[in-house]
């Protein structure tokens, strides 16, 4: 493959002059580098002969691979023949693809599938008549088989029709991971509406910006029917609880099939202009993904699926849709399970789980703990893979088959998989080698040119799974394919490279767009919401690396001293927690007078996080006491990649998170001997707190665990 983040030296040795080069006929020859260019990667000789100009290559062979200099060679042939083809024309426009290379990236689409013409719900009612009492929910021991979940569908949809749901309508659903939301989902198709997942654990004032742009005419809390209206409820918009009981009034009330055409659901994300924007979903667009995964990934042998994330994004639409598609068991995870990995362990062994798909940094953390269990199939997706993780996944379970899964919300779920080998795939970033079917992708660079292998461009998707757009919003980021006449591509945003054996390797973000722990956020929502706060003038948010695989946001601000004091952050910390979800509240502010820039005007992001880093080491600490805090503070330090921790110092604000807290549990355990639960940390978060809450806990249960440590 291509060196990664290396610098290329290239040298060209002329034995000749080259005032013929004009002529036509090429011929190549590659060697390794000789003695007297070894001081070289690659080394490029030009020499003429009787029969024309020859052109040798010599490589080293550590940074470039035979293929990917073979590669070279051809985009410079290519290159050459068409500056004498043309000379007048514009550098840009030069190709460095012929045209053969050219036909074959115009028809990339790795297989046509023919999915049919009924919807993921109209399969799922086929389950109910072909094996109605096959389970198709479990939750915490109460299962659902197929047929109970047909009636349970069929009772919601009847009272959703009699509090005015019509086809077309959007219905909010403000629920958490449950059997009683996977029901009302699919209820609301039943009813020919679409449904707007919203997050339980997002701030209120989130969710009425969400409701506001997408007008639903219904908001269905986990509230009894009886319960007063929630805050919820809007003007137009009415806010209801969902009922236990539904009365059996116009049970013949029979409903159509959803068209493929028809809005499936209006998913919300972090939005570039400030603001979360809403993509809208079509039925025939879920349809593909479904059908499409199952098929590539081989997911219709799997028996029993884990329902482990939240609805609110599309992360857990592989899992919810593919298992109901296939006739398989739905198995939803308690929130205890995947917030402790002692209980996430227990979780997959009773429930027998083979097939899971979360996000690595979560698996990560739920892995350090005594006995760690992973399925037979297990997909990976919503940020990159660490190769330490891939390390773990091979000792823990060898014969796993894992898979590396990509796409954004705007491509519905996912379009491009790769089935990883934990002996091959191991050390290095895992590559995208497999398009689902009926999709497509392209790499082009600025001027929407094919970009020639190896060369990075931006990502672009299209086929059968692009949404239908944005609700109330710009659809800028989907442009008109410059290869197919009438069709779109959605601009990702992300950069990569075609990998000279097939497959692409993404290499970063062409804008500033962040992936933190699964989520995707977009700073400018996160930096509106801060100058919108009274004293602060600019803010700029950006991902800092503190060590290792660690990260956190933090947020420059010029901004009146009041908000940049203690008092001050404080106050903005206790502001932000009702504006933002948790991933996108920065752990740190930086007060500066002005942003660093470029001679070209750019934000200096490098003397940014050199800035952050400088002052993360500035405040005094306090030291631990004796070995419990010393330990505890070790244990701080190396999970937030910072050289020291004390023991007043805040594990939040210093970037802890949720996923971090597994760990730090994990590690306490192991260290101590004793149960924690992490809810303890959470209500503890400097040393000083926890330790005192550890030998609390000790002293109740008579366990001597802290006290021998402190006498070694």
């Amino acid at each position: 493959a291509l060196p990664d983040k290396r610098h290329l030296a290239a040298g060209f040795a002329f034995s000749e002059g080259v005032s013929e080069l004009k002529s036509a006929g090429l011929q190549w020859r590659l060697r390794e580098l000789p003695g007297p260019s070894a001081e070289f990667e690659l080394a490029l000789h030009i020499d003429r002969s009787e029969s024309g100009v020859v052109a040798t290559l010599y490589t080293d062979p550590s940074c470039y691979s035979r293929a990917a200099a073979e590669c070279l060679l051809g985009q410079y042939q290519t290159l050459l023949q068409a500056g004498l083809a043309d000379p007048a024309q514009k550098l840009f426009s030069v190709p460095l693809i012929s045209p053969e290379q050219q036909l074959a990236l115009q028809s990339i689409e790795d297989s046509v599938l023919d999915v049919g013409e009924r919807s993921v719900a109209a399969h799922i009612a086929d389950w109910a008549a072909s094996t109605p009492d096959v389970i198709a929910i479990e939750e915490q021991g109460r299962t659902l088989s197929y047929a109970q979940l047909e009636a349970r569908i069929s009772d919601i949809a009847r009272w959703l029709d009699g509090q005015g749901v019509k086809r077309g309508d959007y219905v909010a659903l403000n629920l958490p991971r449950s059997t009683d939301l996977v029901v009302l989902l699919l209820a609301v198709w039943r009813a020919g509406a679409a449904y707007l997942p919203l997050d339980p654990e997002w701030p209120e004032a989130r969710k009425r910006r969400v409701l506001e742009d997408a007008q639903p005419v219904l908001v269905v809390s986990a509230e009894k029917a009886e319960a007063e209206p929630t805050s919820l409820a809007l003007p137009g918009i009415r806010s209801v609880g969902l009922p236990q009981e539904v009365d059996e009034a116009g049970s013949a009330l029979s409903f159509p099939e959803p068209d493929l055409g028809d809005v499936a659901y209006l998913l919300y994300t972090s939005g570039s202009t400030g603001t979360p924007k809403g993509v809208v979903i079509e039925h025939g667009q879920l349809l593909n993904y479904v059908a499409g995964a199952t098929k590539a990934m081989g997911l219709s042998v799997c028996q029993r699926w884990a329902l482990t994330g939240s609805l609110a994004t599309d992360l857990g639409n592989t899992v919810l849709f593919g298992a109901l598609f296939n006739g398989a068991r739905l198995v939803i995870a308690a929130p205890d399970d995947m917030q402790d990995g002692d209980h996430f362990a227990r979780f997959m062994s009773a429930a027998d789980i083979d097939a899971l798909k979360i996000v690595p940094s979560h698996l990560e953390a739920l892995l350090e703990c005594e006995a760690p269990r992973l399925p037979k199939t297990l997909i990976l997706g919503g940020e990159a893979t660490s190769s330490a993780l891939l390390s773990s996944i091979a000792r823990i379970s060898p014969e796993c088959q894992l898979y590396n899964h990509y796409g954004p919300t705007e491509a519905t779920v996912g379009v491009m998989v790769h089935p990883v080998s934990l002996a091959q795939d191991i050390a290095g970033p895992l590559p995208l080698t497999q398009l689902l079917p009926n999709c497509r992708y392209r790499v082009l660079d600025d001027n929407l040119h094919a970009t020639p292998t190896g060369a990075v461009g931006e990502l672009y998707l299209g086929g059968a799974q692009l949404a239908r757009g944005y609700l109330n919003s710009d659809a800028s980021a989907f442009v008109e394919d410059p290869f197919i006449a009438g069709e779109r591509l959605y601009r990702t945003g992300d950069l990569a490279c075609v990998l000279p054996e097939g497959g692409v390797r993404l290499i970063g973000r062409a804008d500033d767009q962040i992936k933190l722990r699964g989520f995707r956020i977009e700073p400018a929502e996160i930096e509106s919401m801060l100058q919108a706060q009274p004293g602060v003038k600019q803010s700029l948010v950006r991902l800092v690396g503190r060590g290792g695989d660690t990260q956190e946001l933090v947020a420059f601000l010029i901004a009146d001293s009041e908000v940049t004091s203690v008092e001050g952050q404080a106050q903005l910390r206790e502001q932000l927690a009702v504006l933002l979800p948790e991933p996108m509240r920065p752990s740190c502010f930086i007060s500066v007078e002005h942003f660093p820039r470029l001679g070209n005007g750019k934000v200096d992001t490098f003397a940014l996080e050199a800035l952050a880093q400088k002052t993360a080491k500035r405040k005094t600490l306090v030291k631990p006491r004796d070995a419990v805090e010393a330990n505890l503070c070790q244990a701080m330090a190396e999970l937030l990649g910072r050289d020291e921790v004390g023991i007043d110092d805040d594990f939040f604000e210093l970037g802890g998170h949720s996923l971090l807290v597994i760990k730090l549990v994990a590690r306490i355990r192991k260290q101590f001997g004793i149960e924690i639960a992490p809810g303890v940390v959470f209500d503890h978060p400097t040393v000083a707190e926890l330790g005192a809450a550890l030998r609390e806990s000790c002293a109740e249960a008579s366990t001597s665990g802290l006290a021998e440590l402190d006498s070694n």
